[in-house]
């Protein structure tokens, strides 16, 4: 079974001189919590058997545990101390400090994770929701224990909070009074309000790199819109599979790239269709031209009907393999109620998908998949790094 809590608390809703402290917060909360030594939480997460996790997103900070039934209330009861009664100690706080300036080296020594990065900055500038989940460097290396202690009592209260159960039926009885856990603690809500749109790519170059890394973004749709299931069939079909038109072209056709795909980032205020590939510098030029044509070829609404019922039984696949296991239900549940504050019912989930027609891909495809629109970043060698005709240089 799954068990999990939610905050809703992440990198875009920090101040911008907390840039970071989410996530420095987040490697803190299972080291010691309530009663508990980290020697105990650590024989305590052996002893269940299962997985015990934290992480931070850019608008959310959970703690999830997967583990047999019978011990769901053992785990339960780990994951409510380290949310809501973490303890933080000065030379612990120095060391998971120093673990996160690896995490921080290691996106800089990955040009795809720092194209990843820099995408959502091209399109969105400073705005927080473009703000990476890790924040800012030398902001994270002053933080001290009264920074965290005050932003935990003022972001982790119940009116933040969400507390998701998969389990058998029968297994639990009870469920604890988040109000009452979290006394003392508070629900500062953050509205960073919707980011502004910029086209351009921003563009890094580097020594020693022979592949072109790309992270464009298209317009996308909060994650709360009507449109958000018609966009998920869009990305599918044009870089979601091993049918979809990128894949087709530039690597089975062409056979300009190992591998190129799309995926769809949604915020609470704004979201992007994203399209990721690297290529070997000399193919480069190829590349952004067959890019160019399927943006513009899909642009234009030229959808075929096949593809959308392809994409449809894709989408439609994901949602049952969503509701098997409590892992995937425990992602789904959360998820689901957090961008459109209902549960998820798989049967909901794929009424709304079957109701996609064609015409509404293909409206949707002329109103985002636009040349003129794109943006994200570029990495690739010092002085060798082609990017696309008719998209500007940022910077």
């Amino acid at each position: 079974m799954g068990v999990g809590l939610w905050v809703r608390c992440g990198a875009a809703t920090e101040p911008a001189d907390r840039a970071g402290i989410t996530h420095l917060l987040e490697h803190l909360l299972l080291r010691r919590c309530g009663e508990r030594t980290p020697q105990g939480i650590a024989e305590l997460t052996d002893s269940l058997g299962g997985s015990i996790d934290a992480f931070t997103t850019r608008e959310a900070c959970a703690v999830t545990a997967h583990v047999p039934a019978e011990r769901w209330e053992e785990a339960l009861g780990l994951v409510m101390d380290a949310v809501l009664r973490p303890v933080i100690h000065a030379d612990e706080l120095a060391l998971e400090r120093s673990v996160v300036a690896a995490e921080f080296d290691l996106v800089q020594d990955s040009p795809a994770e720092v194209v990843a990065e820099l995408a959502l900055q091209a399109c969105w500038g400073r705005h927080p929701v473009a703000r990476p989940v890790l924040g800012d460097r030398k902001v994270v290396e002053h933080l001290a224990v009264d920074d965290l202690v005050a932003f935990h009592r003022a972001h982790f209260g119940p009116g933040n909070l969400l507390l998701v159960v998969v389990a058998p039926p029968g297994v639990v009885s009870t469920l604890p009074d988040l109000e009452k856990a979290g006394r003392g603690l508070h629900a500062e809500r953050v509205d960073p309000g919707v980011p502004g749109w910029r086209s351009g790519l921003l563009v890094e170059e580097r020594e020693g790199i022979e592949q072109l890394y790309a992270n464009l973004v298209l317009p996308g749709v909060p994650a709360g819109h009507p449109d958000v299931y018609t966009l998920g069939v869009l990305h599918q079909l044009l870089g979601g599979g091993a049918s979809s038109r990128l894949f087709r072209e530039l690597r089975d056709r062409l056979g300009l790239v190992y591998e190129i795909s799309t995926s769809i980032y949604a915020a609470a205020c704004a979201g992007v269709l994203e399209i990721v590939f690297s290529a070997p510098l000399r193919q480069a030029s190829a590349c952004w031209d067959a890019l160019g044509a399927v943006i513009d070829d899909v642009g234009a609404g030229r959808i075929a009907d096949r593809e959308v019922e392809l994409a449809r039984q894709a989408l439609l696949a994901g949602v049952v393999l969503g509701a098997e296991g409590a892992a995937a239900l425990l992602e789904a549940h959360a998820g689901e109620y957090l961008a459109r504050h209902r549960r998820f019912d798989a049967t909901l989930v794929r009424r709304e998908l079957e109701g996609i027609t064609p015409d509404m891909v293909r409206d949707l495809a002329r109103q985002i998949v636009r040349r003129e629109s794109l943006a994200g970043a570029v990495c690739g060698p010092k002085g060798g790094v082609v990017l696309p005709g008719g998209v500007g240089r940022i910077g």
